[in-house]
């Protein structure tokens, strides 16, 4: 295999034997910096500079840059709001020039790709977690200000993401800690999809599967292992032709149903083009073995 579709993570904040080595043999499509990789701006530009040098030329470098809570180097980079800050203000423009500033920000580290914009809507039922993270409940606002995010994105040169297809607006729980299921009709997801199609009609660079399951789409299992949903819908229906990221198969929603080996197994064949294995380097070996003997 000429480099694998994962996306993973790395312990620490240099490399060790172990994390070049790994790198080397798997040839990730992406690494992902997490606060646990920083110590100083000097010591992450060496850092992601190293990455890319042992991984290769196709691996690109990701983090999750949302703004507000979901800021991984808060003390280093421009201040950045809150998604929700921005959707109450409803200025598009503002919006547009605080993404590209970040992106600009992130390009001079060396950073690609941010896991980013948030394009799912709130309703009352949404996780607490999810409410700052989300430019709102209505999904012409949500759209609207997704779209400014992935052009201002674009603009200081970085690649953008939207997140958490099929939407997880209406989930209860959380997937981070258990598998939530969303029991609405096709109809009644469109709504949650609305931001989804704008964001592709902008040209959103990826797209990130949840882990949830949504019966009246797809019964056999959560989003990120259907394909009805990822190659029917996504692919089928929005005609989404790029990137199509799993949200990380470390969460308690997949492992408290399946093994690593069959998650990203399943995710692959489902669609998924790469597959997030964030934080385990046992887990990150096995996820590659099970693609390269498949």
């Amino acid at each position: 295999m000429n480099g694998s579709p994962l996306m993973i993570g790395l312990p620490g904040t240099e490399l060790s034997a172990d994390d070049e080595l790994r790198l080397d043999r798997i040839r990730p499509a992406s690494v992902i910096l997490f606060t646990r990789n920083f110590q100083s701006v000097p010591q992450i530009k060496t850092l992601i500079r190293r990455t890319k040098e042992i991984a290769g030329a196709q691996c690109r470098l990701a983090v999750d840059h949302e703004g507000g809570r979901v800021v991984r180097f808060p003390d280093a980079l421009p201040p950045f709001p809150a998604p929700r800050t921005f959707g109450e203000q409803g200025d598009p423009d503002k919006m547009r020039l605080a993404a590209r500033t970040a992106a600009e920000a992130l390009k001079e580290w060396g950073f690609d790709l941010d896991l980013a914009p948030v394009v799912d809507v709130l309703t009352p039922t949404s996780h607490p977690r999810m409410i700052d993270r989300c430019f709102g409940s209505d999904p012409e606002r949500v759209a609207e200000m997704a779209e400014a995010f992935i052009r201002g994105m674009h603009e200081g040169g970085i690649l953008t993401c939207a997140k958490h297809f099929p939407g997880t607006g209406p989930a209860e729980l959380d997937p981070h800690e258990t598998g939530p299921k969303v029991a609405l009709t096709r109809d009644q997801m469109e709504r949650f999809l609305l931001p989804f199609r704008r964001a592709v009609a902008t040209g959103v660079d990826t797209v990130m599967i949840n882990h949830i399951l949504y019966p009246h789409l797809d019964p056999s299992g959560p989003a990120t292992l259907s394909q009805k949903i990822i190659t029917g819908l996504l692919r089928g229906e929005l005609g989404f032709r790029r990137e199509i990221l799993s949200d990380d198969l470390e969460m308690g929603a997949i492992q408290e149903a399946y093994g690593i080996e069959e998650a990203v197994s399943r995710a692959h064949a489902a669609g998924c083009t790469m597959l997030l294995v964030c934080k385990e380097p046992a887990l990150q070996d096995r996820a590659w073995n099970a693609l390269r003997m498949g």
